[in-house]
């Protein structure tokens, strides 16, 4: 198809002018084929011009801009946006009439008293008819307010018409329409984000009241929508955190007259993991097994590693075996992490059961007499003392971590031995002290220094014996130096000393 046959298709004008400038197009277009593209724009710039015609002929006669149906809830206002237009033909009017018709009765008009009874200080014009502003308002809608609605304008000088064509018709419904909340799926803690909640409502003058459970920064924002809709949003800005997950967010909307309609969304935070903790099944006896379970609170879950004390990584995964447990097997920690972070839990001692051990230190001293028994056990023991008649209560207990200290005070005739018995869940044990008192500590005294006496005497007499002997030797010297030699141990002034105390 030719460019010329496009444009005949195109153009249509009912003008001479038109059919003029169509007329040289075409020509045009059979002399030169090239200018196709001038063509297309006088084409556009024609269809243009017929536009604008047509529109002010549109301004010029009697025509409104009403939607066709409104939607209203009942106990709360519906708003009828209107826009009239008349033709002026240039001229300026300032008397102008208002009149809106329900089935032929009239809802509203500026004198109060041609308005039915049941719409009486319900309905207002809100819109300024010198504007050619036609909007109205209805409050607290009834069921019955559901009709068909007509706007009739009347100009002084001028004429009178209604837009028995521009008719909008008019719903009520007994429940407002959910709120709609919009968020991201899932949040980081401590990361500031934005919810929105988004409520359509009827009534411009009197919006619902949009509210948050959350604390945070709100903003809110109106727009237009279409057949008398609006629009309001609510913009909440917070910063969750770990304590927001799986709490929900709600928005909640009042509506004018009453009504409320909420609206609920899950919050799904990210967090790194919290409270690491290491637990296990039950207290463990000396040389069985445990087995260690790690936990803590984070999303995404966590994975797990336990740790020596000295640092190295023993294994991974939530649960950890130990054999052999001993009341001297170390500390062993957990670390916990996702792709938000990591914790460690505190390292975690075995709660290890075992019978008493009597220790080393366990003793009685005298002046005065105390006897202490020193028990190592878990869970911590209980002593009694024991002596020939009968059994003793401790006089005080002492307790450091697992090591307990008993303690019994001695009496006048307390016994020579005494034992320290020692009991818990897991066994027994038993020692025998000996009991130290003054009257043998004199005997053994004066016993002790009786035989040194002794020793001393015979140590002196042997060198006497020697000392004269070697006196002897002296007036014979062969004979003399025979025995010195033989009595190497003593001197001359040794023997001289001892001669005279013998």
């Amino acid at each position: 198809m030719s460019c010329c046959g496009r444009k005949e298709l195109f153009i249509f004008s009912s003008t001479s002018s038109a059919y003029q400038l169509e007329h040289g197009l075409r020509t045009h277009c059979k002399v030169l084929y090239s200018d196709i593209k001038m063509v297309v724009f006088l084409n556009s710039f024609f269809a243009f011009v017929l536009y604008l015609r047509a529109s002010s002929a549109g301004v010029d006669s009697w025509d409104a801009e009403i939607p066709n149906s409104v939607v209203g809830l009942s106990g709360s206002c519906v708003v009828i946006p209107c826009k009239f237009n008349y033709p002026s033909n240039g001229k300026i009017y300032n008397e102008f009439t208002g009149i809106w018709y329900k089935d032929g009765s009239v809802i509203y008009h500026k004198e109060t008293s041609k308005i039915i009874e049941n719409f009486k200080s319900r309905s207002t014009l809100l819109g300024d008819l010198h504007h050619t502003n036609c909007t109205l308002k209805i409050n607290s809608l009834q069921h019955s307010d559901a009709g068909s609605y007509m706007f009739r304008i009347e100009i002084k000088y001028l004429n009178q018409y209604s837009y028995e064509n521009r008719k909008v018709s008019i719903t009520v419904k007994d429940s407002p329409e959910q709120p709609s909340i919009s968020m991201k799926e899932e949040v980081m803690s401590q990361r500031e984000m934005t919810a929105t909640c988004i409520v359509s409502h009827s009534c411009p003058s009197d919006p619902p009241c949009l509210t948050w459970n959350h604390e945070g920064t709100l903003t809110s924002q109106r727009q237009p929508q279409d057949h008398g809709q609006w629009r309001l949003t609510s913009s909440l800005i917070f910063t969750p955190s770990r304590e927001d997950h799986n709490k929900p967010l709600i928005c909640s909307a009042e509506f004018s007259g009453g009504k409320k309609a909420t609206s609920t969304k899950t919050l799904k935070v990210k967090y790194p993991p919290y409270n690491v903790d290491v637990k296990s099944n039950l207290p463990v006896k000396e040389n069985t097994s445990v087995e260690l379970i790690c936990s803590c609170d984070s999303n995404p879950p966590a994975s797990f590693q336990w740790i020596s004390l000295n640092g190295s990584v023993l294994a991974n995964g939530p649960t950890y075996k130990l054999n052999h447990v001993t009341r001297y097997t170390e500390s062993i920690s957990c670390t916990a992490s996702n792709t938000e972070g990591q914790n460690n839990s505190s390292p975690q001692k075995m709660n290890v059961l075992y019978p008493p051990e009597i220790k080393n230190g366990s003793s009685c001293k005298s002046e005065p007499t105390v006897c202490v028994c020193i028990v190592d056990s878990n869970p911590p023991s209980e002593v009694k003392w024991f002596g020939p008649s009968g059994a003793f209560p401790s006089s005080s207990v002492e307790q450091n971590g697992f090591l307990t200290s008993f303690t019994l005070q001695g009496w006048e005739g307390f016994p020579d031995t005494i034992q320290c018995f020692a009991n818990n869940s897991e066994g027994n044990s038993v020692i025998t002290i000996q009991v130290p008192h003054r009257g043998m500590i004199i005997y053994i005294a004066v016993a002790t220094a009786a035989v040194l006496v002794t020793l001393v005497v015979i140590s002196v007499c042997v060198a006497k014996i020697h000392c004269r002997g070697r006196a002897q030797e002296q007036k014979t010297p062969n004979s003399g130096l025979e025995r010195c030699a033989r009595c190497t141990a003593f001197t001359q002034h040794d023997c001289d000393i001892f001669f005279k105390l013998c």
